[in-house]
C-alpha cells in the first residue's frame, strides 16, 4: 500500500506560533525572523527556502524564495508570499502585509551566518536584533502528543532494525556492511534519510557501527564514541574493520520520521563478552533502572547525572564512564525531537528540572581503550508521574546467531 506524505496539522502550527508569540510579548520583543530549516519546519511545516516573520501579535508571514509551489502545498499558514532571492524586497513584502520591520526583533543567533546578521543590520537600521534561540529551544523541549507519536514511530523502526541485525551480523563482515544493511532496513520502513544537529560543526550519520577497538576511538563529535570511519573528512562511524568473536559490537542507531528522531544504542556480540565488559553493561542497565525510579517532573537534570556518575565510580568504572581520556564527555542524556541534540541535557551544568512532555535519550556507556564500548541508550518520555520508556528493544546484550 502506498504511504501518504503527511503535512503538519494546522492545530500544531497554530499552537506553536501562539506559544512563541506569548514568549515574545513576555520578553518585550516585537517579532522574530526565522531562517533555519528545522525552526521553519516547526513553525511553518515546510523547509522550502523561506523566511518566516512571526510578529508578537497578528498573523505570521512566510516569504518564500524557492519553491513557492511546494511551500504552499506543505504549509497551513494563510499568508505565503514570494520573496526575491536577494532578500532585498523583504521590507516591501512585509509592508504589503501590514508590517514594518522595526523595534526589538528576534533572530536565531546560535545558527544564522554572521554574513546574514551583518546584512540585516545594514538593511534594517530601525531594528534592534535580539537572540531568541534559547526561547525556541526551550519551547521545543516539551512535545505535543503529535510529536511524541512520531518518536514512537521511529522507535518501532529501530526495534525492527535491531532485531533484524541479530539475524544478519556474521563474523568477518565489515562494519560498513552492517551499516549498509541498517540503512536499507530504516529507509524501507520510512526513515527520512537525514539526522539534524544544531551544534556548530556537529554532524551525525544514521548509525555508528563500532566493533572492538574502533568503539574506543573518539573524535570531534560530542559523543562518548565515534569510530574510525573511512576518511578524515568524516572521522566517525563505520569503517573497514571486520567483526570478530567475543568482542563488543556497539551499534548506535537513529532514524527520523516526519522530522522526529528516535535514538538508540545496543551492544551486540558474536560469542560472549569479556567479564569486565559484561559487568559494565550490567551497570548501564542498573543506571537505567535508577533513572526510571528517580526521574520525573521537577527532578533536576544535574542530579540525574550525579546519580549515574556516582554509580560508575562506586563500581570502579569512573575512568571509563562516557568515554575515556580526551574522548570523555560530561553528559549521560540529551533531548531529542527535530534535532538529535535538543534540550534538556542530563549534565552537571543543566539545572532545569524535567517537565511533562520532554523526550530524552539516556545513554550511560563505558569505553575501554583497545577493547571497545558497551552500554544501553533508550528514549524516555517524561509523564505527569515519572518517565515512560519509548524505545522497545530488550535491554540485554544482543547475542548474534552464529549459523
Amino acid at each position: 500500500m502506498e504511504e501518504i506524505v503527511e503535512n503538519v496539522p494546522l492545530s500544531e502550527i497554530l499552537q506553536r506560533i501562539e506559544c512563541l508569540q506569548s514568549l515574545l510579548v513576555r520578553e518585550g520583543l516585537d517579532g522574530a525572523l526565522i531562517f533555519q530549516n528545522v525552526d521553519l519546519y516547526y513553525y511553518a511545516g515546510t523547509i522550502q527556502s523561506s523566511i518566516l516573520f512571526i510578529p508578537s501579535e497578528g498573523r505570521p508571514v512566510l516569504m518564500v524564495q524557492k519553491n513557492q509551489t511546494r511551500a504552499r502545498a506543505e504549509t497551513c499558514l494563510d499568508t505565503v508570499v514570494p520573496l526575491a532571492k536577494g532578500r532585498g524586497s523583504m521590507a516591501e513584502v512585509l509592508g504589503d502585509c501590514g508590517y514594518e520591520l522595526k523595534g526589538r526583533i528576534g533572530l536565531e543567533l546560535d545558527v544564522i551566518p554572521a554574513a546574514l546578521y551583518i546584512w540585516l543590520s545594514g538593511r534594517f537600521e530601525r531594528c534592534r536584533w535580539e537572540d531568541v534561540s534559547s526561547l525556541i529551544r526551550r519551547q521545543r523541549m516539551c512535545k505535543s502528543a503529535y510529536e511524541v507519536e512520531r518518536v514512537r514511530r521511529a522507535a518501532r523502526i529501530l526495534d525492527e532494525g535491531f532485531r533484524t541485525l541479530c539475524r544478519v551480523i556474521r563474523e568477518g563482515m565489515t562494519e560498513l556492511e552492517v551499516d549498509g544493511r541498517m540503512a536499507l532496513i530504516a529507509r524501507r520502513l520510512g526513515h527520512m534519510g537525514i539526522l539534524r544537529m544544531r551544534g556548530w560543526n556537529q554532524e551525525m550519520t544514521h548509525a555508528h557501527v563500532l566493533s572492538g577497538g574502533s568503539g574506543a576511538m573518539s573524535s570531534f563529535l560530542n559523543s562518548a564514541h565515534a569510530g574510525e570511519g573511512t576518511t578524515p573528512a568524516m572521522a566517525q562511524g563505520a569503517g573497514f574493520r571486520r567483526l570478530g568473536r567475543n568482542e563488543p559490537i556497539g551499534i548506535d542507531y537513529a532514524v527520523g520520521v516526519d522530522g522526529y528522531v528516535g535514538d538508540q544504542f545496543r551492544t551486540f556480540v558474536i560469542g560472549c563478552l569479556p567479564a569486565r565488559l559484561q559487568a559494565a553493561h550490567d551497570l548501564s542497565f542498573d543506571i537505567h533502572r535508577r533513572f526510571e525510579d528517580m526521574a520525573g517532573p521537577g527532578v533536576n537534570c544535574a542530579d540525574l547525572y550525579a546519580m549515574a556518575l556516582n554509580e560508575a565510580e562506586r563500581a570502579g568504572l569512573g575512568a571509563y564512564f562516557m568515554g575515556h581520556g580526551e574522548g570523555r564527555v560530561h553528559f549521560i542524556g540529551h533531548g531529542i525531537g527535530l534535532e538529535i541534540d535538543e534540550f534538556p541535557i542530563v549534565a552537571p551544568g543543566f539545572r532545569k528540572p524535567l517537565e511533562p512532555g520532554m523526550v530524552l535519550a539516556l545513554e550511560p556507556k563505558f569505553v575501554f581503550p583497545g577493547e571497545g564500548v558497551v552500554g544501553i541508550e533508550d528514549d524516555y518520555l517524561v509523564t505527569e508521574s515519572g518517565v515512560e520508556r519509548i524505545t522497545l528493544t530488550d535491554q540485554t546484550v544482543m547475542k548474534v546467531c552464529s549459523g
